[in-house]
């Protein structure tokens, strides 16, 4: 019985997943905040907009490697859409001179924060093509980024499959 059951349960749940809305489908200057929300869901983060509005985030992929930010204007109206975690974002980081709150509005809350005696480290798992991996930036208690690490996961499953360990 228990079979059986499992076996009506899987075509239900690969419908629902595919069913679910991809963040890329998102449609600016005609998807509104609440057809987001019906969409997506309850987003992973908000924050007020300096330009007015405010700015959801909503963490996607396995463990996280994409985070797309949506702007929402006062009229409830969404007028941008854009992936964080892209290798151009990644680069801007900037050991000396990006803040905390500038690695913020690129690249999103990150995933774990790591308090140290003298620094903090900040971390979010990205695709470092072919392989997964995790991006490292860690502050001083300035709140200027110190260094950056960029660590690839040899245990990941994408390694795997590209002929990794």
């Amino acid at each position: 019985m228990k079979l059986i059951s499992r076996l009506t349960l899987v075509p239900l749940i690969v419908g629902a997943l595919a069913s679910c809305a991809n963040p890329g489908s998102i449609v600016p200057n005609a998807t509104t905040a609440g057809e987001l929300v019906k969409k997506l869901g309850k987003p992973t983060d908000t924050r007020p907009d300096p330009q007015g509005g405010e700015l959801w985030e909503y963490t996607y992929g396995p463990e996280g490697t994409e985070t797309w930010l949506f702007a929402i204007d006062r009229s409830r109206m969404v007028r941008n859409a854009t992936q964080l975690l892209t290798q151009e974002r990644l680069h801007q980081v900037v050991p000396g001179v990006t803040t905390e709150a500038q690695v913020i509005e690129l690249l999103g809350k990150p995933r774990l924060i790591t308090r140290f005696r003298e620094e903090t480290a900040w971390e979010w798992r990205v695709h470092l093509r072919p392989a997964m991996g995790l991006f490292v930036v860690r502050f001083g208690a300035n709140g200027l980024a110190t260094g950056i690490n960029v660590l690839e996961d040899v245990s990941s499953d994408s390694n795997d499959k590209e002929g990794g360990p």
